[in-house]
């Protein structure tokens, strides 16, 4: 299973999400001016998602203790190359929106299940500063313990073991 063409699909989810949030139709997404969907929110984003479902953190499987929290290694190395939409330092954008309208990649259903689950824990998750988010995921004991442990090495990254980000205290809002 191709993680790249997966993580497309939940770029396409987050942007539903963004656009049913702030009731705004797709098509205009593009232009909005909060369009806020930038690398890091993403990224973020991606990490909460996953962390909400076991299937997809075998997908998934590649998450580092990094500087700005959780990062999956795999998609944040192909970020640049995405096929339907650009995922800059501040927003994101469409490229083709019929084609991302459309696009329904084998094993979808683990992203719409990672993304439904996240909604209902916090909806407005999707409306806070990439910074908050990263706030957020330092409250993570995967996080904290990786990321002292790789500091303690000279580092900056290491590898986190999905079962323990399945099986942590999991923090979903800042408040």
């Amino acid at each position: 299973m191709n993680k790249i063409v997966l993580f497309e699909y939940f770029l396409k989810k987050l942007v539903e999400w963004y656009c049913d949030y702030y009731q705004l139709n797709i098509t205009n997404f593009n232009d909005h001016p909060y369009n806020n969907l930038s690398k890091l929110k993403v990224i973020k984003l991606h990490f909460f998602a996953c962390s909400t479902n076991s299937e997809a953190l075998e997908i998934f499987d590649d998450f580092h203790a990094m500087p700005y929290g959780h990062v999956e290694s795999g998609i944040y190395n192909h970020l640049d190359n995405l096929r339907f939409c650009n995922v800059t330092n501040s927003k994101l954008i469409i490229n083709d929106m019929n084609s991302f309208l459309n696009f329904f990649p084998k094993n979808y259903e683990v992203i719409d299940a990672c993304i439904e689950r996240l909604r209902n824990i916090n909806l407005s998750l999707i409306s806070l500063e990439p910074f908050e988010l990263v706030e957020l995921s330092h409250k993570w004991f995967s996080w904290r313990y990786n990321f002292q442990k790789a500091r303690q090495n000279g580092s900056y990254s290491r590898p986190i073991n999905s079962e323990l980000i399945l099986k942590e205290e999991k923090f979903y809002s800042i408040f």
